[in-house]
């Protein structure tokens, strides 16, 4: 398993030191690199012929961001972690490869018996013509978890990297929680399999051994007539927050926080109170 793609957000950085440390990293200089709308021009570091990382700056927050992609990206994610320890993790993306006839049959097998009936699986791309390489994927692109089965060697523009017999297996993992995004940045690849349960049971079949389940630490509650009502009446909705990999008490945390924040700005402590617990009735001015 090694990393195949890397999504980190420093909000502490100052733009010129994180360009030497890719530089660096790379052994390229940095240039222009591609328009992203939500960062507008960012800065890129080509390698070959193809964007090896960039850097933007979010335009709403100012923090940087930095995405790498393909084989050096293992050089990279060590070079942030060294010098930017506390970052966060919006993607990663772990590939495993195998070569051999039959193999992307046995591997899809693999995948179909541990993801479970309710994680969808399907193919993205099946080619008119075989050669042309086929992939198929499982879960939902966007959530949690997603992984894609393929033949690189097949595709057009990667022939040179890879053997026409090769299937790659790539997770892509995107935690959804602020607390999960910090505590990837700690993590192997391996140990982003264990975010979703279903994915911690096709990473462990794949190396043969177990993976840890990623479990944040949360209070459990007792259930009253309100919350059976709730459970009850939004059952299809929780369902599949559920189904894509969602964990639907820090869900909520994060909404409620959100809207603190906003409550903070247009009416100060008190319209966070009103928020929580409803009209402040305590004595004393307005």
């Amino acid at each position: 398993m090694k990393w195949d793609g890397y999504g980190a957000t420093i909000r502490t950085a100052e733009p010129r030191f994180l360009v030497e440390c890719l530089s660096d990293s790379l052994g390229v200089s940095p240039g222009a690199g591609p328009v992203v709308r939500r960062y507008g021009q960012t800065t890129g570091f080509q390698v070959g012929q193809r964007f090896a990382a960039w850097i933007g700056i979010d335009r709403a927050s100012g923090d940087l961001y930095v995405e790498a992609k393909g084989e050096t990206t293992p050089g990279v994610v060590n070079a942030l972690r060294e010098a930017y320890p506390a970052h966060s993790v919006a993607r990663g993306d772990v590939a495993a490869d195998y070569a051999g006839e039959g193999a992307f049959s046995s591997l899809q097998a693999l995948v179909r018996a541990q993801k479970g009936d309710r994680v969808k699986g399907g193919y993205v791309a099946l080619p008119d013509q075989e050669e042309d390489g086929k992939t198929w994927a499982a879960g939902v692109r966007g959530g949690t978890a997603y992984v894609r089965i393929y033949e690189p060697g097949k595709m057009r523009g990667r022939e040179a990297s890879f053997s026409p017999d090769a299937v790659r297996v790539e997770l892509e993992a995107r935690p959804h929680y602020a607390r999960d995004k910090r505590a990837a940045a700690t993590m192997q690849p391996i140990d982003l399999w264990g975010l979703s349960a279903w994915t911690q049971r096709v990473g462990s079949a794949l190396i043969e051994s177990d993976i840890p389940r990623f479990e944040p630490v949360s209070r459990k509650y007792s259930f009253d007539s309100t919350t059976r009502y709730i459970a009850t009446a939004f059952r299809r909705h929780l369902t599949e927050m559920l189904l894509n990999g969602e964990d639907i008490v820090r869900t909520f945390q994060a909404v409620w926080e959100e809207e603190d924040e906003v409550a903070l700005r247009l009416h100060g402590p008190r319209g966070v109170f009103a928020r929580r617990f409803g009209p402040d009735h305590s004595e004393g001015p307005k």
